[in-house]
């Protein structure tokens, strides 16, 4: 046979010495592939730096020697490097990727190429074999088929969930066991169908499986829930994600679909919001219901203020006119009469103060109030239908505070007389006015049985009475009116109260700091 040259070349006639050299340069300092030639019985002729760093011989230790050194146990019992010359010869080109085997016995993943060589007369003279070390692009790819195994693994037995792909006209093209689970399609029975299988014949009608899918095209993934149809006919509502699968090269792939049945969520929420809407309606009829009430009673104690206004005045007169009656005994039962007629207008005008506050109607005028006076005003009053009454009074001069003059004096005529009513005949009632900072503080003592503290709260309830007060006169109203008044005045109302001990009544109205000032 021919010879090579250095570079597994025939030389030609004329060519150039320069030019040879030239290639012998080139190809004995690549270094990145195996480059190297083989005699015409598959020996190594030639050696470059490339072929040591990939291989690990230096080229005294490897040339002369078969090609098959590179190979692998098994290939070599399998002919494999006879087979590759073979084919190199027969076809002039051969290429292919394996495990090839280093100086050390290590294994590296190779693009091997082998040229037939040959000379101008068509004898062969050897071959070219170029080797490229591909073993971690090898360990990538490795690596990223277990991962879409182990993935593929991984959704195919999920059973909880649909998980399943659509090509990109909306067919379906795999199943998982979640999938037939739910569904109930094998996948033979479903690989190929459209998405609309699933889907009720309203949405059908609607277009709502096409509209979901070029959601998801447009804007990458499209989510909804709803009614969906299983193989059997049956219904189950459903939480659904399409997602679009785009390639690098911006094409639609196809589709990513997830679907859980949220059935039985369903159910408990519709039967949740079932007795939610019974709620409301049961509440929309208590509300209307106490509209009413408050409607009637409103409307009653209305009526009963005029003609019990006017008894009371006939009364009134009836009495003066006994005033100089000899017959005691009609004159006591009209004074009598005359009492239980003001109690029972006391009674009305509570009950038109509680529809008010309830109502949201109560009205209260904001102004300079001089509580001094109130306060003076209705002691007086006091004192002259209780003539045992010893109230006794406290009050800073110029006191101003921001609020409603006959709503305070009601305030005030309240606590009073529930002092007065609720103390020994003939103790005192001591009533105090003075500043509180930025608050005109008003107190009104007893020396009453006293209020346990657990009750001091509920005192302040509507018809709430104590059970030692269940045979005083009284609506169990005032001091629920009391502190709705104080309190729509943008003030508070307290207790201080030992049993035994008497009580203190107080409360706070904002201070008219100028009229205060100026009086001062």
């Amino acid at each position: 046979m021919g010879h090579l040259d250095g570079a597994g070349r025939t030389p030609r006639a004329g060519a150039r010495h320069d030019d040879a050299n030239l290639v012998d340069l080139l190809v004995a300092n690549v270094t990145d592939y195996a480059i190297y030639a083989l005699d015409a019985d598959g020996n190594v002729a030639t050696w470059n730096e490339g072929a040591r760093r990939v291989k690990g011989y230096e080229a005294e230790e490897i040339l002369g020697r078969h090609v098959s050194i590179f190979y692998p146990q098994e290939e070599i019992d399998d002919g494999a490097p006879d087979r590759a010359l073979t084919i190199a010869m027969a076809d002039g080109h051969y290429e292919e990727e394996g495990w090839r085997v280093r100086k050390d016995g290590g294994l590296f993943w190779a693009n091997v190429v082998i040229t037939a060589l040959r000379g101008d007369d068509g004898e062969l003279l050897g071959f070219g074999k170029v080797t490229r070390d591909l073993t971690e692009r090898k360990r990538g790819e490795d690596a990223l088929r277990d991962s879409e195994e182990r993935f593929r693994l991984l959704v195919s037995s999920v059973a909880d969930y649909a998980i399943f792909l659509l090509d990109p006209e909306g067919r379906v093209a795999s199943w998982n066991l979640g999938a037939e689970r739910l569904k109930g399609y094998r996948p033979d029975e479903i690989v190929g169908r459209p998405l609309h299988t699933f889907y009720t014949e309203e949405d059908r009608r609607a277009g709502v499986p096409t509209a979901g899918l070029e959601h998801a095209r447009t804007q990458g993934s499209w989510s909804s829930e709803g009614w969906r149809v299983r193989k059997d006919g049956t219904r189950f509502w459903a939480s659904v994600v399409i997602t679009a699968l785009i390639g690098k090269d911006g094409a639609l792939r196809g589709f990513a679909k997830v679907t859980r049945d949220l059935t039985d969520r369903k159910r408990s929420e519709d039967a949740l919001r079932g007795v939610l809407e019974r709620e409301r309606a049961a509440a929309q009829q208590v509300r209307e219901l106490d509209r009413m009430r408050s409607d009637l009673v409103s409307t009653v104690a209305h009526d009963l203020r005029s003609p019990v206004g006017v008894v009371q005045a006939l009364l009134h007169l009836l009495l003066e006119d006994w005033q100089s009656s000899s017959d005691g005994e009609k004159r006591e039962m009209i004074a009598r009469v005359a009492e239980r007629t003001q109690t029972l207008a006391a009674l009305v005008d509570d009950v038109f103060d509680l529809v008010s506050i309830e109502a949201g109607h109560l009205e209260v005028l904001a102004g300079p109030i001089d509580v001094g006076a109130i306060v003076g005003a209705v002691v007086a009053d006091a004192r002259t239908e209780r003539a045992d009454a010893r109230i006794t009074t406290s009050i800073e001069p110029g006191v101003w505070a921001v609020g409603d003059e006959r709503r305070t004096w009601q305030i005030v005529s309240n606590l009073i007389s529930n002092a007065v009513k609720f103390s020994p005949p003939g103790a005192p009632v001591t009533v105090t006015v003075g500043r509180d900072g930025d608050q005109v503080a008003v107190s009104v003592a007893d020396q009453g049985k006293g209020i346990a503290p657990d009750q001091q709260d509920a005192i302040f309830g509507r018809f709430t009475r104590l059970p030692e007060a269940a045979d005083t006169p009284g609506s169990g109203l005032g001091l629920f009116i009391a502190r709705s008044l104080v309190e729509a005045q943008g003030g508070q109302i307290d207790v201080a109260s030992e049993p035994g001990e008497g009580s203190t009544f107080r409360f706070t109205l904002p201070l008219h700091a100028e009229r205060s000032d100026a009086a001062g």
